[in-house]
């Protein structure tokens, strides 16, 4: 991670083999910040939270069904990519420039997922509905992001 004076353009948290990364609301990604209202604690007060992008292992065709047949995860509907991609993701965030901070208090949604076992996956969206408000879909590249703030800027004048 990178530290500097500036604020952080990009918040990012590891935990139990699960990355999470957000644009900071004060940071150069503060155009591309989304928020989405969740309760982040079950049966809690409704707040506003930032949307990220979670990057995890979770394997494929893990599962199988009552007639024997694969299935996959819900989970890997949430996912940006692998946990290979966010540590790349992020190492080009920072080789660019972009200050990337600690959040140890980003939400990591998938630290106690199974992936063998079928009734927790299919139990997902019970036990974690905040992750599918949470997430943003697809995966960033830098390009990207660059663009989008381009654009914001551009927007903006």
């Amino acid at each position: 991670m990178s530290s500097a004076t500036r604020p952080a353009d990009l918040f990012a948290n590891r935990m139990h083999g699960v990355l999470v990364a957000a644009p900071a609301p004060g940071g150069r990604l503060g155009p591309l910040v989304e928020t989405r209202l969740v309760a982040l604690e079950r049966h809690g007060e409704v707040h506003s939270g930032l949307t990220r992008w979670i990057f995890a292992d979770v394997p494929r065709g893990t599962l199988r069904d009552d007639w024997g047949n694969p299935y996959d995860h819900e989970v890997h509907t949430l996912l940006a990519g692998t946990l290979a991609d966010g540590e790349a993701f992020l190492q080009a965030m920072v080789a660019a420039g972009f200050v990337v901070a600690d959040a140890p208090d980003l939400f990591v949604p998938l630290q106690t997922l199974d992936a063998g076992d079928r009734e927790a996956s299919d139990q997902l969206r019970a036990r974690f509905p905040r992750a599918f408000a949470l997430a943003r879909r697809g995966r960033p590249t830098l390009q990207q992001l660059v663009t989008s703030l381009r654009d914001a800027a551009l927007i903006s004048r």
